[in-house]
């Protein structure tokens, strides 16, 4: 896994559809958990399943040129 250069993780309602696509892009599969995701009123707390998806550099680039940002310039 040295190649890898990017990250994302997904913890939405469609999160396992979302990683799916990225993975037919070829991108690795690094994690799969869960994430709390909030504390209910009754006070249960609400989870998700979380995929976590790498990137190589030639990866991150193409994902980067269909995104149409760097997530890095946000900060």
């Amino acid at each position: 896994m040295n190649d890898i250069v990017f990250t994302l993780e997904f913890d939405d309602d469609s999160a396992n559809s979302r990683a799916n696509d990225y993975l037919e892009k070829g991108w690795k599969l690094l994690h799969v958990g869960t994430k709390m995701i909030d504390i209910l009123n009754n006070g249960q707390a609400y989870y998700n399943t979380v995929y976590v998806v790498g990137a190589n550099s030639q990866q991150y680039s193409e994902y980067k040129e269909t995104s149409g940002k760097d997530e890095f310039d946000l900060f």
